[in-house]
């Protein structure tokens, strides 16, 4: 089983994401409102705006790379991704979401940011998560364990 990884930048909160979209000038990657997909249970509980790389799956995944590489596409719209996270009171996270290979001959993920992506989340107000999870063989089932 190899390595694999995705690094999205996202906005949260109780707006409309067509309304940022449209103010940001950028599309976003994926996109949701609040309640949509199940308004009895209010589920999603926030509406939802991602920018994202591609999913990577290989033996080395770069979260410096993908990472940078994200921010320099949304470079460009870093006054008006500020100007949306305060006006609709947005939470902003640069999201990495990591499956780390099990087998012992595999590279582990390289994991860390450059200063320009540090420069871009603290001029936004965004924070970092990063989620990690063991990628192992699937099991007789085509399932993972």
């Amino acid at each position: 089983m190899e390595n694999e990884g995705i690094v999205y930048f996202s906005l949260r909160g109780d707006f409309s994401p067509p309304e940022v979209t449209a103010q940001i000038g950028i599309e976003p990657t994926e996109s949701w409102s609040a309640h949509e997909r199940d308004p009895a249970r209010k589920i999603p509980s926030c509406s939802g705006w991602t920018y994202s790389t591609e999913r990577i799956i290989a033996d080395v995944v770069d979260v410096y790379e993908m990472s940078n590489r994200l921010i320099r596409a949304l470079k460009p719209y870093q006054g008006k991704i500020k100007s949306s996270v305060t006006e609709f009171d947005l939470q902003a996270t640069l999201q990495v979401v990591l499956h780390i290979s099990t087998d012992e001959s595999m590279s582990t993920p390289a994991i860390g940011f450059d200063i320009e992506v540090i420069d871009f989340l603290s001029k936004v107000g965004a924070t970092i998560d990063i989620d990690t999870y063991k990628n192992s063989d699937p099991d007789a089932t085509g399932q993972r364990r």
